[in-house]
């Protein structure tokens, strides 16, 4: 007979597996890979396909609770940093997806300057979001459906 403690934890352990499992597959299915930076990346690496992970993101966060936001920092072809709006779920007025995702990539490159990534997000960045792209050293931006091009970031558009 099974100490009940020990089932317990194997059930906590194998929801807690699903779940990372699930998650880990994101908007690229089992198509893509996970690359070195912990992120799952697509098959393909097109405009389209980033977009979609924006968009993946974007999903997440309404699903989270926040508002309908993603975006993606994406450079030499790989994603570097993702996150979906963040100003509801941490209470934070500059929790906007794109700040978030610069902050991410940042996190992981181990870099502030992230020159020559493109950010792509679920819409057109706002000022603050477009401001912080410029100071990171972001080279373009991409957004919406079409992954329209909004060109390189600039202060006080």
């Amino acid at each position: 007979m099974s100490d009940p403690v020990s089932r317990r934890w194997l059930c906590q352990v194998a929801v807690v597996a699903s779940a990372v499992t699930a998650s880990s597959r994101g908007a690229f299915g089992d198509a893509g890979k996970t690359g070195e930076t912990g992120i799952m990346q697509p098959s393909s690496p097109t405009d389209i396909a980033f977009i979609e992970r924006a968009l993946e993101m974007r999903r997440l966060a309404v699903e989270k609770g926040d508002q309908a936001y993603g975006a993606i920092i994406v450079r030499d072809g790989i994603i570097v940093g993702q996150s979906w709006s963040r100003v509801v779920l941490d209470e934070d007025p500059t929790g906007h997806a794109e700040m978030a995702a610069i902050r991410d990539a940042a996190r992981r490159l181990d870099d502030r300057n992230l020159a020559g990534a493109i950010m792509y997000s679920s819409s057109r960045p706002c000022p603050m979001c477009e401001a912080a792209a410029y100071w990171a050293g972001i080279s373009g931006m991409k957004y919406g459906q079409r992954a329209d091009n909004a060109g390189a970031p600039r202060l006080c558009r």
